[in-house]
This record gives C-alpha cells, structure tokens and sequence, in this order.
C-alpha cells in the first residue's frame, strides 16, 4: 500500500524539528508544574510564583540536549535511528533527584487531515520526587518530558 502524495503546504517532520520542538514542549511541561497558583481563587493579591529550575543531567544525546536513551542496547527506534544505550541509562533529565521515572517509547504512523501518512516517534516521561534546585535549595516536583 502506497501513502498518498504530501500536499506542498504539508509540513514536514524530520529530525530536527523534531528534537527541536520536542525539547521546546518537553522543557515547556518540565516548567509548568513549577509555577505554584495562588492560595484561593479569591485571592488575587498574590501572582503565581515560579520556583527555581531543577538541575538538568550532565551529559545527554546530543549538546543541550539533557536526555539519554534508557533501553536495551539491541533496540534501535525506526525513524530516527537512536540506538537505545543499555539498562543502566539514567532515565531521569535531572540530577540531585530521589524518586520515580516512568518512561514510554511509542512507535507508529498517523494519517493527516491532508490524507498523508506521517512516522511517529515519541519518548514521554514523567517524574516526581525530591531534587535540589540550581539555587541549592531542596524541592518536590512532579514533571513531564515528552
């Protein structure tokens, strides 16, 4: 079965775009859940505060790039041919960090509104547990990287 023909004004999704706007979403739901909402409804004395950043891992896929690929090292994905580094791979993108990583790889393909078919690669985490933030300070937080 042939996919039909990618209209002109069809976007394309290659590698780039997608590490970059994948960081771009996933460093967007890492700090959403940093800025606390005020203490009632009622009260709109009080603007929403954001607390300091977690560190992000050294090290990682590629430079800026805080993310490493935890999987057995036979595994390579299909569309963007990462090569997943071994079982003891931090799956976590902070440091100073005590808690829980949970961790999908999703594969497959989806049709657009267009009629084209698109490969879909995406790496989803969520995280929740103690860390030390860039300012020293200890905090509890629960994030998401997608």
């Amino acid at each position: 079965m042939t996919s039909p023909p990618a209209s002109p004004t069809a976007s394309v999704i290659n590698r780039r775009n997608l590490l970059r706007y994948g960081t771009a979403a996933g460093a967007a739901a890492a700090i959403s859940p940093a800025v606390s909402a005020p203490a009632s409804a009622a009260d709109t004395r009080h603007a929403p505060r954001v607390l300091p950043a977690p560190t992000p891992i050294p090290g990682g896929l590629a430079p800026g790039l805080h993310v490493f690929a935890p999987g057995p090292p036979e595994v390579t994905l299909p569309f963007s041919s990462v090569q997943l580094q071994g079982l003891d791979v931090e799956p976590s993108v902070i440091t100073n960090y005590t808690g829980t990583t949970a961790m999908a790889f999703h594969v497959g393909s989806a049709i657009g509104s267009d009629g084209a078919r698109y490969n879909l690669e995406t790496d989803m985490r969520a995280i929740q547990g103690g860390y030390i933030a860039a300012d020293g300070s200890r905090r509890h937080g629960t994030f998401g990287f997608i």
